[in-house]
Parts: structure tokens; sequence; C-alpha cells
């Protein structure tokens, strides 16, 4: 089976080139790799005449959007297997990936590869759990109805005839969460490979990452509103399923019944509420405010929080051990009671926005 390769890039990126030397060296031999190109920059064009007998190369001078110029590239393909791969990803240590993905998608129509963060500072190991449990929660699917109902985009692969039976990319913000609810309405099979795995980059400032996760929760948000009717069906024939998911992508979500009980008092809600509100603001203030207010539902509320952030950490724990990521409690300490927060308001602001038809406006970006 063929394989192509399909690597967006906006302007450049410093992992390319080891990205694309990981894949020409990888054992595999019938494939092809396209690099997709928007704006290049001259330090994209010197890569460009270093590869450019072995890659093809789409340079857009106009930026056309990660959608448009995917959908494109895929029309000049000849695999029958589409390996996605995002530009700021390491192939990590694995010679035979392309093989490991031929082989894992043979019996399906859709994988999901395994993605681990690099570590770099503080800010980047709190992501590493976000990332423990969108793959876990894939992981779970993967294991139980055989499909899924949204991926992570940074490295995947689907067979083209499925690709192109859902349409391709829909011209979205989070077109990977819409290919693959369409691929779980369709009925298409989906598997989780934890035997290869990426390695993402990950912000290094919480500037960075408020900008990259507002964008994420616009994304989600219209997601959930598209699909709203089908996510309350698919809720009730698999509760099992989708509500542990749930939490465990969101373990604040306890934090947040907690806040809106009547355990609380009127002084909490209205500053949590405040808080939601600014949430997609860049603000360093925004950590520093949710964690005093959630220190004082500790020692409030102590014997419930307690029980909350220990079923949590267990269940944070085995997940750790099955799909081999790092833990550590006191990073998770941090993870529960204020990164978990942060990104669940994140969320909350951005389905209250999109719900209202609020015009949403994302710096520096297109699809």
């Amino acid at each position: 089976m063929k394989v192509s390769v399909l690597i967006p890039v906006y302007r450049d990126s410093d992992l390319l080139e080891s990205l694309l030397n990981d894949i020409l060296s990888d054992t595999y031999n019938d494939k092809e790799i396209f690099v997709i190109i928007d704006e290049p920059s001259k330090k994209s064009l010197k890569l460009v005449e270093k590869y450019r007998e072995r890659v093809n190369f789409i340079l857009n001078g106009l930026r056309k959007g990660k959608v448009c110029a995917l959908n494109d590239a895929v029309k000049k393909s000849s695999g029958d297997i589409l390996l996605f791969l995002d530009a700021d990803v390491y192939l990590n240590n694995c010679k035979n990936f392309i093989e490991k993905v031929v082989e894992n998608i043979k019996s399906t129509d859709l994988v999901e590869i395994k993605k681990k963060i690099i570590i770099r500072n503080f800010l980047t190991k709190l992501v590493s759990y976000d990332y423990m449990s969108f793959n876990f929660v894939n992981w779970l699917f993967s294991k139980t109805l055989h499909r899924c109902i949204g991926i992570n985009g940074a490295a995947f692969a689907i067979k083209k005839k499925t690709f192109l039976e859902l349409g391709g990319f829909k011209r979205v913000i989070s077109e990977d969460l819409y290919l693959g609810m369409e691929s779980f309405l369709k009925k298409k099979r989906f598997k989780y490979i934890d035997e290869i795995e990426v390695l993402n980059e990950a912000p290094l400032n919480w500037k960075k990452w408020f900008k990259q996760r507002k964008r994420w929760g616009y994304g989600a948000a219209m997601w959930f509103k598209d699909y709203f009717k089908d996510l309350l069906k698919i809720t009730l024939k698999f509760p099992q399923i989708l509500l542990p998911s749930l939490i465990f992508i969101f373990p604040s979500l306890t934090l947040l019944v907690l806040i809106f009980s009547p355990l609380t008092g009127f002084l909490e809600k209205i500053l949590v509420f405040l808080e939601i509100l600014f949430a997609t603001k860049i603000s360093v203030f925004i950590p520093i405010a949710l964690g005093t207010i959630n220190i004082l539902l500790i020692m409030k509320n102590f014997m419930y929080t307690f029980i909350s952030f220990l079923s949590s950490l267990i269940i944070y724990f085995v997940a750790s051990r099955i799909l081999k990521y790092r833990f550590r409690i006191h990073e998770f300490l941090i993870y529960y009671f204020i990164y978990s927060f942060i990104w669940l308001a994140i969320i909350v602001t951005s389905v209250i926005k999109v719900s209202l038809n609020r015009k949403i406006k994302l710096e520096n970006w297109k699809y």
C-alpha cells in the first residue's frame, strides 16, 4: 500500500528538516512526501532547494490556510493511505514508523498515533497531562467502540478512500474534530496506535498558551454546536464511555459543580463566573486568581475536594501506566486545581460566545 505523507507549514518550522530526515530514512519504500508551505520564508526556501529531488513541495505565495492547503495536496497525492503530520513534531526514534502505520490501518479505516509533549519547562509538564487525557480517551474509544468522535490532527493516518467518503477536511477551526465525528457518524473503524509515537512542541509561556487555547476553545465550541444533537444521541447510547471521557479530559468539572452548588457562597460563585467570562483574555492574573479561589474552596469543603482530587489522581496514574506517560503528584496537583480549571473556563466561555453567535476574531489564523 502506497503512503502519501502530508505536512502543512505556515512560513517555516524549526523541526521540519528533522522530520523530513526521519521520513526519508524510514525503511518503508512505497511512499511519497508532500510539504505544503503557505507564505514560505527564506528558511523554508533553503529546505526546498535541499530536498526538492526527494520531496514534493507545494508553495503558496498567499496564505490558503491549513484546510485548503491539505485538501488540495490530497488531490495531487497517489497513495492508498494518507499520513498527516504537523510540521512541529518529532518521530520518536522509530525507523519503521510508516510500516507500523500500514500494519495497523489494514484492518481499520482511521488510526491515531500516540502523542507526547516535549518537556521544556513547568508549563509543558502541565500540558503533557492534557495530552495524556486526549490520548487516553481515544485509547478508550478504540478499545470499546472501535470508533472515535474526534482526533488530534498532529499525527494520524486514514485510508484515502475513507477520507474522500467523509468529504475531506471541512473549512473550520478544528478540522480534525469534525473529521473524527464524521467518521463516527458514518461508522468508520478507528484504532489508536501506542506502539509508535510522535513528540509535540507545546507553548513555552502562558501568553502563547492562551493564544493557542483560545483558538482550540472556539474550534471545540463550533464542533459542539454543529454536532450537539449527534453528541446527545451518542451520550445517551454510550453514557458509560462518553461521561467518563468528559470528566477525564476536564477533571475540574467536579470543582465547577462544587462552586455552583448550594455548598458554596454567593461571593465565590460571582468570582468564578467573572473568571470564566474573562477566561479567553491573556492574563497572568487568571491562574493566580483561580488558584486563590480553589484554595478557599478546598478549605471550606475539604472532604469533597479531597475525594474528588484523589479519584482523579488514581485514574490519571493508571492511565499514565497504561500509555507510559510521565506522572508526578505535585505536577498533577497544579494541573487539577489550576491548569484544568482555566482550560475548562476557556471552553465554557467559547461555547457561550458561539451559542450567542458572537463574532469570533482569531489573530493570525486562517482555515
